[in-house]
């Protein structure tokens, strides 16, 4: 289990930047589409903390121990912090973009680890979350066509 202790923290670290970046662009983002986006990033942000709990509580469940600082989640996540800004709802949504398919990408993988490893429970939640980031995908692009 331990690679699948390892990739799921890497991605509970990524989680928490994604969150955090989120919820910035919920505070800052401006222009065209602002009201629907503003409460599109809140539903995405609170969905993020339900993954965030489920993947530190599954890494405990299989023996392991989850990153629980900022500062470990900043060394080695993959995700880049969102500054203190306004930004408009394209870039935000650009960004975000770039992100999830970062994510989903890293699901898949993670994935692929858990069932070389025979965590199947691990593996089974992660279809979810597969899920999840696909339809977010295309909402996403569809919304800046």
């Amino acid at each position: 289990m331990e690679k699948t202790i390892v990739a799921l923290n890497q991605y509970l670290a990524d989680l928490n930047i994604y969150y955090r970046k989120v919820q910035n662009y919920h505070w800052n983002v401006v222009g065209q589409g602002f009201f629907t986006v503003h409460a599109k990033l809140e539903e995405i942000y609170d969905a993020v903390n339900e993954k965030i709990d489920v993947i530190a509580e599954r890494i405990l469940s299989i023996g392991g121990r989850p990153y629980g600082t900022s500062k470990k989640y900043l060394e080695i996540t993959k995700i880049v912090e969102a500054n203190d800004e306004d930004i408009t709802v394209k870039e935000a949504l650009k960004h975000l973009i770039s992100d999830t398919e970062y994510l989903l990408n890293s699901v898949r993988v993670l994935k692929e680890i858990t069932d070389e490893e025979k965590d199947y429970g691990t593996s089974a939640e992660l279809d979810s979350h597969i899920l999840e980031y696909e339809k977010l995908l295309w909402t996403m692009k569809a919304y800046i066509k």
